[in-house]
């Protein structure tokens, strides 16, 4: 769609609203139309909010609730210490270079050769497996993308967008443990399985532990400082390449070092946090490095209280950032936004829209028999801000509802402005973690309110 065109829209859409006495910005303040400046706050969300400040639940429920995910069959987060340490390595192989040519990719604006995945079909059936193989268990040591197929470069579903991977699965945050199945024939890439996702990740981005042990011993400290901010990245050296400028992504979790004196690469730890964080070996093995993060970083010691004042700003650091379907460009689609805002408290989310909607005893659900009108009054009376709001396809916070409009922050690939029915419907790709209201509609033209079909409350 050409900028002139949408523009004109956009404004008679704000034109037609100021008419009806709703206060909203100009096309060119960057806003969504019926936000106003103050709505793009946690502030403003947690004064309306009552009891924003009370606890929800604390460590052993959040604990209690992670377990009921897990043993959760639908949910797909799994607890990879309780696997089956062998596994069939030549099915397994023979399964995952089985699968059909997807439809309708583009490479660099070309539509995707057979052959390049015909290479891929070889680079999976030529790695070095046989029928009766262990487990490894390891660490992410880079922030990640888990693809669906071993490959670097970007599949996207048009011809025009060199920013979309269409076969993109998730993020994966510094010191995700995971276990380790094996590497691509080409030894470049590594089929690998986290608690809630399994795919295919950069041999470099991962280490192995020596045995399943020491992979459990480093995850059972509870000393740990959590990235609150929505990343973060380490001091530059010249000396430590691995860990210099490391990007961290909220809800990263690293242990803390014991012995929190001495110096670090010729720094003293003044003034800093030191955490152990981990690395890569020349030879894939997993080890630790003291490392440290400046106090001014947005960083917690623990998880953060699960409180809805907390939750609203957690959301609220993310404004603006980009959307990242799977993590791609090491960014966040709708359902990753929520799972990393909530891990800052230790609540695990499944990775996707529907298997959190699968979360036992935590979600409404056949809201798609009620009215717009009903889901309103169920969204005023009833739910408290800092739920998770989902239609098909995709999800949102519920911020509050002001004068009768009610209000989510998300980050969002496409969406249709608030128009009338009868209007043409166009659809716009924000792209972006935005703030908007639910009268935007779908490219069916139908309503966001009116699509809503589930609620998460956590807690």
């Amino acid at each position: 769609m050409k900028k002139g065109k949408l523009a004109k829209k956009i404004m008679a859409v704000m034109l037609c609203c100021c008419l009806s006495c709703t206060p909203v910005y100009a096309a060119d303040t960057g806003l969504a139309p019926n936000v106003t400046k103050e709505m793009c706050s946690a502030e403003y969300w947690i004064s309306r909010t009552p009891n924003a400040y009370d606890v929800i639940m604390n460590k052993e429920e959040i604990e209690g609730l992670n377990r009921r995910i897990m043993d959760t069959k639908e949910t797909h987060v799994k607890d990879l210490a309780a696997m089956e340490s062998t596994f069939n390595g030549t099915k397994l192989v023979a399964e995952l270079a089985a699968f059909e040519n997807p439809s309708n990719r583009y490479l660099a604006g070309q539509p995707v050769p057979d052959w390049y995945y015909d290479y891929i079909r070889t680079n999976i059936s030529t790695s070095r497996v046989s029928d009766t193989m262990t487990l490894q268990y390891g660490f992410v040591v880079n922030q990640t993308i888990m693809k669906g197929y071993p490959y670097k470069e970007y599949l996207s579903d048009t011809d025009w967008d060199m920013e979309w991977d269409n076969e993109a699965s998730t993020g994966l945050n510094v010191n995700e443990p995971v276990v380790v199945y094996f590497y691509s024939g080409d030894g470049q890439f590594a089929y690998v399985e986290s608690s809630f996702c399994s795919g295919w990740v950069p041999a470099l981005d991962v280490a192995v532990c020596k045995n399943k042990k020491e992979w459990q011993k480093v995850q059972s400290t509870e000393d740990v400082l959590v990235v609150t901010g929505e990343k973060i990245y380490l001091e530059p050296s010249a000396i430590d390449p691995a860990l210099s400028e490391k990007r961290l992504l909220m809800g990263t979790v690293l242990p803390l070092a014991n012995d929190q004196e001495g110096a670090i690469t010729a720094r003293l730890s003044w003034n800093n946090y030191v955490v152990l964080m981990p690395v890569r070996n020349a030879d894939g093995s997993f080890a630790q490095k003291r490392a440290l993060i400046p106090a001014n970083r947005d960083v917690h010691v623990g998880y953060l209280p699960y409180t809805t004042a907390n939750v609203l700003t957690q959301a609220f650091k993310a404004l603006g950032n980009r959307y990242g379907w799977g993590g791609m460009l090491y960014s966040n689609d709708c359902s990753g936004y929520m799972q990393n805002l909530y891990r800052c408290f230790g609540i695990k989310l499944p990775r996707n829209t529907t298997w959190q909607a699968a979360i036992p005893g935590m979600v409404l659900t056949s809201l798609d028999q009620y009215s717009a009108e009903q889901k309103g009054t169920l969204l005023s009376s009833s739910i408290r801000p800092g739920s998770i709001l989902q239609f098909r396809g995709h999800e949102m916070m519920y911020l509050g509802c002001v004068d009768g409009k009610y209000y989510t922050i998300n980050d969002v690939s496409s969406l249709v402005v608030p128009a009338d029915q009868d209007a043409d419907i166009e659809v716009i790709r924000p792209r972006s973690v935005i703030v908007n209201e639910m009268s935007t509609r779908r490219g069916s033209g139908v309503t966001w309110l009116d699509a809503m079909d589930k609620i998460i409350i956590i807690g």
